[in-house]
């Protein structure tokens, strides 16, 4: 699961979607089951969410 460098929308949302396409990690696993206990919501939005975050700490941006 190789991301991307860049900064641009377009690079942002292609690691978006290679993390969504990709299977996760045994650690992503248990960040993404962590986010679910703690915010009480199902995994797949769990998984969005932590792939979202991954892709912008990628690209060096911080949530707005």
């Amino acid at each position: 699961m190789p991301l991307v460098k860049g900064k641009s929308k377009k690079i942002i949302s292609q690691n978006i979607a290679e993390l969504q396409r990709s299977a996760p990690s045994v650690p992503r696993d248990k960040a993404i089951h962590t986010y679910m206990k703690r915010h009480n919501c199902d995994y797949s939005t769990a998984k969005t969410k932590l792939s979202v975050a991954i892709a912008m700490s990628k690209a060096g941006k911080s949530k707005k």
